[in-house]
């Protein structure tokens, strides 16, 4: 999508760098919708690109679905376009910084781009509209609602608190099977939809921000430093890009300029909408910033296979020497934060809510007995676990605290595993009647599980956080054999 911009050598380490940059390698390991967004809204702009580089309003349906479909991953593409805008201001400004040192006058240079700018709305006039309309049905096919709604207190929750009156009326709201039954209905269900979708995501991300913004500066300068943390070598070549496409040649490069814009516009904005500072949002800030990164690496291959030609030796050996130290930098970021310590608090990327150490063979086996019993395959014990209550939302195990024992809840329902809570010992006497293969106990609460479970249990501890709140998994390995 880039080669027409990009140097053989800069698309070769632009593909480099986002294999290998740490951030981005860490959290693909994770099923979070980061990575999503980050792809689809880079596969929208490199759309943008070649459509305004080639002046073909196709690539303009397949940039705005792809931007529809990342919202459907995850609510922060809405930063992405914010991004966007602010790198285009930015290289605007840029552009007309530079015309000084023509013989185009700034206003001249500006009229010039509005004049273009003006013709291609004119001519794909017909492929902007459909774009538009491509990503509103997508978004509307993505957020609709299914079956029957929640309460308008629940569809609501994040909005409630301060009390707020909310703008459209849920229990009179058409969904999408509703709709697609009685096509006189998908205006409506087009409205409720796009409208709940903008005023849900202001009051949960914009609105708290605004209330409290004194975290504003704390959040920036800890995704700073975690992204630095994380990327030291991808930012020293972006900077490097960045300067060189400004400096370097007749006119500046605007690819990685706006990469670099878009990258700065990412790290002054996600502390403004976050509501936790996590790991992930680097990955935001590092994507952009490999176009000027790739720019810059595929200058010093460049540099180097020029000088193996020549032969210059020493200028061989000191391009050979910094390539070695910045990939050998990012290789080994990369190989510490995600398979050394992947889990470590040390480790910058690991965020307070992951369970630390191996986890998986524990799960892997509660999955093998859940395949092999008919009854009750796990319970939960303990007031830590257990919360009872009519959830609309059918958050499964219904009789758990289902916050508290998260990830479990995603793990049981990808195995398809039938969980029972007990709160006391009595209940937990009768639930052991079932003779479940798996008992599930925060470690402050183990003692009556203890009394009760015999030898054919093996009690493994996890911590379920980062550095805290230790489960004791009870596993009939009797059953494994």
């Amino acid at each position: 999508m880039f080669r027409h911009r990009l140097r053989d050598e800069a698309v070769v380490s632009l593909a480099f760098l986002l294999a290998l940059n740490p951030a981005l390698l860490y959290y693909s390991r994770f099923m979070r919708g980061d990575i999503l967004v980050g792809g689809f809204s880079f596969l929208a702009f490199a759309c943008f690109v070649r459509a305004v580089d080639f002046d073909d309003g196709r690539y303009l349906y397949v940039a705005t679905i792809s931007l529809a479909i990342g919202l459907g991953a995850k609510e922060n593409v809405l930063a992405y376009g914010a991004a966007f805008l602010g790198a285009s201001v930015l290289l605007l400004h840029h552009r007309l910084l530079f015309a000084r040192f023509t013989d185009r006058t700034p206003l001249d240079t500006l009229l010039a781009h509005l004049r273009r700018a003006g013709g291609g709305v004119r001519r794909h006039a017909g492929s902007i509209a459909g774009s538009v309309v491509a990503f509103l049905a997508t978004v509307v096919f993505l957020y609709a609602p299914r079956g029957s709604l929640p309460s308008r207190r629940t569809y609501y929750f994040s909005c409630l608190n301060p009390p707020y009156e909310p703008s459209f009326d849920v229990a009179t709201a058409p969904t999408l099977g509703g709709a697609l039954a009685n096509p006189l209905r998908l205006p409506e269900l087009a409205v409720f939809t796009l409208g709940t979708t903008v005023e849900l995501n202001y009051c949960h991300w914009i609105t708290p921000a605004t209330d409290d913004p004194s975290q504003y500066l704390a959040f920036f300068g800890r995704l700073g430093v975690l992204t630095v943390q994380s990327s030291t070598a991808l930012i020293l070549l972006a900077v490097a890009g960045f300067l060189g496409s400004l400096y370097a040649g007749d006119r500046p490069d605007d690819l990685p300029a706006f990469g670099f814009y878009w990258g700065a516009a990412s790290l002054v904005g996600y502390p403004f909408i976050t509501d936790i500072l996590a790991g992930w949002l680097a990955v935001h800030v590092v994507l952009p910033l490999t176009l000027p990164a790739a720019v810059a690496l595929g200058v010093l291959v460049r540099w180097g296979r020029e000088a193996g030609v020549d032969p210059d030796h020493l200028n061989l050996a000191l391009v050979g020497a910094l390539a070695v130290v910045l990939v050998g930098s990012m290789a080994g970021t990369a190989y510490a934060t995600s398979y050394a310590n992947p889990q470590s608090p040390d480790n910058p990327l690991v965020q307070y809510a992951q369970p630390a150490g191996d986890l998986e063979p524990t799960i892997d086996d509660i999955h093998a007995l859940a395949d092999r019993n008919d009854g009750t395959d796990v319970v939960l014990y303990g007031e830590n676990l257990y919360n009872p209550v009519d959830d609309e939302l059918e958050r499964r195990p219904t009789c758990s605290n289902w916050f508290n024992g998260l990830p479990l809840p995603w793990y049981f329902e990808a195995g398809d595993v039938s969980a029972d809570c007990a709160k006391n010992a009595s209940m937990l006497s009768a639930a052991l009647e079932t003779d479940p293969p798996v008992v599930v106990a925060h470690a402050d609460e183990r003692g009556p599980v203890d009394e009760r479970l015999d030898d054919r249990y093996d009690a493994r501890v996890h911590r379920m956080r980062a550095t805290d709140t230790p489960f004791v998994f009870y596993v009939d390995e009797s059953r494994l054999e």
